[in-house]
């Protein structure tokens, strides 16, 4: 009986963990409010908030695990570097912050 209840308590951890995997268009979403955050240059936080999701979109690499996904941000070309960060149960955990390569 105790082995049982392990496995219906495994299968409904599993269950949560992958109905709250973020995705892509969440972390987009995430990406570009966080870096408008952290932006102190009105100039930069107007050009993110109208083309900030595309440029996010096309520089972001997501590797999706079923129970939680994890994204990478590659900003190297333009001097930013790079960003990962894990998501589960629809939160996004920063692995890194921007790195310089």
């Amino acid at each position: 009986m105790k082995q049982f209840a392990s496995i219906i308590l495994l299968v409904v951890v599993i269950f949560v963990l992958s109905s709250t995997n973020p995705g892509r268009a969440e972390y987009i979403d995430w990406i570009n409010h966080k870096t408008m955050d952290k932006s102190s240059n009105l100039l930069q936080k107007g050009i993110l908030s109208l083309a900030g999701k595309p440029i996010f979109d096309a520089g972001t690499k997501q590797s999706d695990y079923f129970i939680f996904s994890i994204y990478e941000t590659d900003f190297s070309d333009v001097g930013m570097g790079k960003v990962k960060s894990i998501g589960i149960f629809h939160q996004f955990i920063p692995l890194s912050s921007f790195e310089k390569q």
